[in-house]
């Protein structure tokens, strides 16, 4: 019914306010107990009277034996009418009405279910539809009831110890508009004061709430655009008294500084590749302007030119596999049950043709984990190792695991890595060895699949021992 509408936070909030103070009442009205409670209301006023009227008739018999009929009572149950609104009858043994507060004198009544009870010698009740007299109504105020149905009571009436009649008794309940009207003067202050601080409440809640809104949407905006003020914009909503808010200010902030990150990252990226392409495509341009002006080049020199353009296209295409490589783990991939263990064995089992050089010793967890980023990750600690460490070097691959973590060590007993070096081996690009075509990316590609799957690399290293640590969260 409100699609297509757009209103503010605050109006919400006094609507959905209004409508909850409205439900007691419409529960009362909707599931019939307020109706329920004026028939009860006047069954038990009727209950009462008829006992005082049986009490008083049964005194009257007791002390001057004569028949019902013959106690005049008409006059009595009029007046009794007119005090109280209820109809008021008396009747004999057969059911015929003796006496009566109306016009129905010596009508017949011992087919009502109630008054058949009643003779019986138990009291009975019953609800009954009412006939409308086709008249006007009085007002809400007045004395007069306006429900459609009629409560009815009927009580016996004895006399030695036997029943000798039945006093019945009925009146209209009011209907529930009647009763919320008569009740109006003593609750209209108390509604007012109610509603009043209802609406209040609701803009009081829709103004902090709003104004946390607001500013968290004036981050957005700010964060979309790249601002750097986009953090002060937070402030407001970070101080909020909303919980959901103060949490949804700190996540975004969080989301602020990860993208702010991610940007420089990809800037930083951007340059490094830009700088590791330039050298051999330029040198590829070189060398094919070379062949392609010099008819004249002897063979063997043009030959040397073409197997210098094959090496630089190898190293490009190793830079393009590698950065493949490293987006890829950096994106963390599906993730599934490993045990470190075995896939350890399974990658050193590739390195081992000689069984001295690299040996392996279990002892690492499962972990929750992509398996193939992970092989790639120890695979490149391996061959780091083999490479960087010389000809004789040894390897040990070793698990391990330690409370809530687990993880492999790598350790060579190579040569080491210099202190200026240590700090940079993470780093993209960075390498020693790009004479032999290395392209400064396996140990960084180690480092993007750790943090991916919530763990860490380190490395120590001295003259004679080098150890690279992989780090990972235990399953």
């Amino acid at each position: 019914m409100l699609r297509g509408y757009s209103l503010s936070l605050r109006t919400w909030l006094v609507l959905s306010h209004l409508v909850v103070f409205m439900l007691p009442v419409l529960a009362l009205v909707g599931t019939g107990a307020l109706a329920s409670d004026l028939r009860t209301q006047t069954r038990e006023d009727l209950e009462h009277q008829a006992a005082l009227l049986a009490l008083d008739l049964e005194h009257r018999l007791s002390t001057t034996p004569k028949a019902l009929a013959a106690l005049d009572l008409d006059a009595t149950l009029a007046r009794a009418k007119a005090e109280t609104l209820a109809g008021f009858r008396v009747v004999d043994t057969a059911g015929r009405i003796v006496a009566t507060s109306g016009t129905d004198i010596g009508q017949d009544i011992s087919g009502e279910p109630e008054v058949a009870s009643a003779l019986s010698g138990t009291e009975a009740t019953a609800v009954k539809e009412r006939e409308r007299v086709p008249t006007s109504r009085e007002s809400l105020a007045g004395r007069s009831r306006h429900a459609d149905v009629r409560v009815f009571v009927a009580r016996p009436l004895y006399e030695g110890g036997s029943v000798v009649g039945a006093v019945v008794l009925s009146r209209t309940p009011r209907e529930e508009v009647q009763a919320f009207y008569q009740m109006a003067p003593r609750l209209s202050v108390g509604v007012l004061l109610a509603l009043a601080g209802t609406v209040g409440l609701a803009f009081s809640a829709g103004r902090i709430l709003s104004r946390s809104l607001r500013s968290l949407a004036e981050a957005s905006h700010g964060i979309a655009a790249g601002s750097e003020a986009a953090l002060v914009a937070l402030e407001p909503a970070s101080r909020s008294r909303v919980a959901e808010a103060r949490a949804l200010a700190a996540a975004m902030g969080t989301m602020s500084a990860r993208l702010r990150q991610r940007l420089r990252y990809i800037s930083e990226f951007a340059g490094n590749v830009s700088h590791e392409f330039k050298t051999p495509v330029s040198s590829l341009r070189g060398t094919i302007e070379l062949l392609r002006d010099d008819d004249e080049m002897p063979p063997e020199q043009r030959a040397r030119f073409l197997e210098n353009a094959l090496s630089d296209l190898d190293r490009l295409s190793r830079l393009v596999g590698g950065l493949l490589r490293l987006a890829r783990a950096e994106e963390g991939g599906t993730r599934g049950v490993v045990a470190l263990d075995d896939l350890v064995a399974s990658v050193c089992a590739r390195y081992t043709s000689d069984a001295s050089n690299v040996s392996n010793r279990g002892g690492a967890a499962r972990v929750d984990a992509n398996r193939e980023q992970l092989e790639s990750a120890v695979s490149n600690l391996v061959e780091n190792a083999l490479r960087h460490g010389g000809p004789d070097v040894k390897v040990q691959v070793v698990g391990f695991t330690d409370g809530a973590w687990t993880g492999v060590d790598v350790i060579d007993d190579g040569p080491g890595i210099s202190p200026a070096n240590l700090p940079k081996v993470f780093d993209r690009f960075f390498t020693t060895d790009r004479a032999k075509g290395g392209t400064g990316l396996g140990l960084a590609l180690v480092r993007a699949v750790m943090e991916a799957h919530g763990g860490r690399v380190e490395v120590e290293s001295a003259l004679g021992r080098t150890r690279l640590r992989v780090v990972l969260p235990r399953l």
